[in-house]
């Protein structure tokens, strides 16, 4: 006899940021870009191709990052929250997210990220500011495109192997760690600014 086993799906997520916590986290984000000595841009290790990337959390500046850990914990818990409900998968309830690190990329016209992912569990990316595109601009211009490793509806014959997301200020995506991820660049004006943060899943058991 066959036996069949189902996997569950991806679970990505979008989320508006609340007005008065995101004008909070500008503020930081600005701040965190006048700290020109701690661009990371020019280390290998990272994704960004210009630009600028600060390390918020840990940071070597003494930035106050509470108001920022209180929102990506909250955040993970619903999105973790969501995943019970829908799943069934009760495991979870025994692991608490950790913030583990928070970092905030400012980038220009013509600037991009090469493909990556992150080492980590959950990941999720706020948009500070967005660019105001050229007219001329292709509906890739800007956008963050995950790459799944392959989705398939047999049922209707849907074949997805990646999404796109297009910037838009006050928003949040959260996502798997693991999933690659790249952005486009564009041509226009502005700046698109994000505040990208990872958090990991401890056992509640281990404290």
């Amino acid at each position: 006899m066959m036996k069949f086993a189902y996997f569950n799906p991806l679970v990505l997520a979008v989320e508006d940021v609340d007005a008065a916590i995101h004008i909070q986290l500008k503020n930081m984000v600005d701040d965190a870009h006048q700290k020109k000595e701690h661009d990371d841009e020019g280390n290998p290790n990272i994704s960004i191709r210009g630009g600028q990337q600060i390390q918020l959390v840990p940071n070597e500046f003494n930035l106050d990052t509470t108001l920022l850990q209180k929102f990506i914990t909250d955040k993970c818990h619903e999105y973790i929250s969501n995943i019970i409900k829908v799943t069934g998968v009760s495991d979870l309830n025994g692991y608490e997210p950790v913030l583990v690190s928070a970092w905030t990329i400012r980038q220009n016209p013509g600037d991009y990220q090469a493909l990556h992912n992150h080492e980590a569990h959950i990941s999720g990316n706020i948009y500070i500011d967005v660019p105001e595109l050229a007219e001329d601009s292709k509906t890739s211009d800007a956008c963050i495109e995950f790459r799944f490793p392959a989705i398939r509806n047999p049922a209707h014959f849907i074949f997805n192997d990646s999404w796109k997301f297009k910037p838009a200020p006050m928003k949040m995506i959260i996502f798997p760690s693991h999933l690659s991820h790249t952005v486009y660049p564009w041509k226009g004006e502005g700046t698109r600014t994000i505040l990208a943060w990872d958090a990991k899943l401890m056992s509640k058991m281990a404290k």
